[in-house]
């Protein structure tokens, strides 16, 4: 899930119904970009700080460079299997991309032909 898509509480409920029924084998992933829809998450409603939300939910919380591929193979591999588990993996929204990276744009853009070129030549 994104940063952004907790501010529906829908979320939240089902993070207490996994902590309550302590769902062990449940992983959330949160894509903290930043960003939602609308524009950056801490002005249009501040979620932080997450991981001490979700720790204070039952949740065991982890916090991850989003990048970092291995690291979460490692953090998902290495878990305890005592609670519902989080991973905050803080990412750059559009990483590698010049154009899209940090452009909240880009989260309901759609590419065009050239701009899809250029960002599948940036990413190789």
């Amino acid at each position: 899930m994104g940063d952004g898509e907790l501010n529906e509480g829908s979320n939240w409920e089902a993070l207490l119904f996994a902590a309550h029924h302590k769902l062990t084998n449940l992983t959330v992933i949160v894509d903290a970009n930043g960003f939602q829809a609308m524009g950056q998450t801490h002005e249009i409603m501040d979620m932080e700080s997450l991981s001490a939300k979700l720790g204070s939910f039952g949740l065991t919380v982890r916090n991850a460079n989003g990048h970092d591929l291995e690291n979460l193979r490692c953090l998902h591999k290495d878990r305890t299997r005592t609670a519902p588990y989080a991973v905050i993996a803080s990412t750059v929204k559009g990483k590698g991309v010049s154009f899209m990276e940090n452009n909240n744009a880009y989260h309901y853009t759609r590419l065009t032909d050239e701009t899809y070129r250029t960002a599948m030549s940036e990413l190789a």
